[in-house]
Parts: structure tokens; C-alpha cells; sequence
């Protein structure tokens, strides 16, 4: 009987937790990680950039309710109206902590080497940060 008793009760609960309190740790860490790492190796960039002639700005800014690092990058020659390259660091939440957009007209992706639109998305862990930066800045030059 006291045997039965015990079978009867309910499994302990176990500690849950909800996605919003996932997201918002996800944020939180994004946050500390952006100003930390990323905004640190984007004014690198910046002011490389412009020891060499070029305009670039680097910011950190809000992202659909999330924060973001931003790089924009004006290469040489850029066509009137066409947008500049930007880069954007975030964290999406998903599998990998980090997602990098490019997007915006490029040097040599257009026809015969010309300027050309641009988007690419990535999910990448945070240790490939600096390879990607580096394949923006190149992608963005026309290096």
C-alpha cells in the first residue's frame, strides 16, 4: 500500500525554460559580445579604410526589436543612388549564436566587373567573426 502510494504521485517538475527567456539571454549575450568583439574589430576596419581613402562607419543599432553591429563600407567609384555595402552581425536564436548579412551593390559582382547587388546570409559561431569581416572587406573593395 504505501508502495502504491508513492507510484501514484507525479513525476517531479522539471525546470523549464520558456523561449522568450531563451531569446532574451541570447540578446543579452549578443549585446555584451557586440560591444566586447565585434564593434572593436569594425573600427579596426573603419579606420583602416580610411587610411586608405575610403568611407566606412561602424554602429551598433537596433535590428527588429534586437541589437546588431553595422559596417558600411563606401567603395571607390560607387554608382549614384546605389547602396553601399553593409554588413550586419546579429543573433538570430537558431542553431548558431551568429547570423551576418551583406547586402547593398559591390565592385565586381555586376556584369563585366562592374557594380552589382548583392545579398548573402550566413550563420556562423563566433570564432569565425573575423574571417567573414575580412570576406566583407574584400568582397566590398573589390580586392
Amino acid at each position: 500500500t504505501d508502495a502504491r502510494k508513492r507510484s501514484k504521485s507525479p513525476p517531479p517538475v522539471k525546470a523549464t525554460v520558456s523561449a522568450q527567456d531563451a531569446a532574451d539571454r541570447t540578446q543579452i549575450w549578443f549585446a555584451k559580445f557586440a560591444e566586447e568583439r565585434a564593434m572593436p574589430l569594425l573600427a579596426e576596419v573603419v579606420k583602416a579604410a580610411e587610411k586608405h581613402g575610403l568611407t566606412a562607419t561602424s554602429r551598433l543599432r537596433e535590428l527588429d526589436g534586437r541589437p546588431a553591429a553595422d559596417l558600411v563600407l563606401v567603395p571607390r567609384h560607387l554608382p549614384p543612388n546605389a547602396r553601399p555595402p553593409r554588413l550586419t552581425i546579429y543573433a538570430p536564436g537558431d542553431e548558431r549564436p551568429l547570423e551576418i548579412e551583406y547586402t547593398g551593390t559591390f565592385p565586381g559582382v555586376g556584369v563585366d566587373g562592374g557594380f552589382g547587388a548583392e545579398v548573402d546570409y550566413d550563420a556562423i559561431y563566433p570564432d569565425q567573426l573575423e574571417e567573414k569581416i575580412l570576406g566583407f572587406v574584400a568582397l566590398a573593395t573589390g580586392a
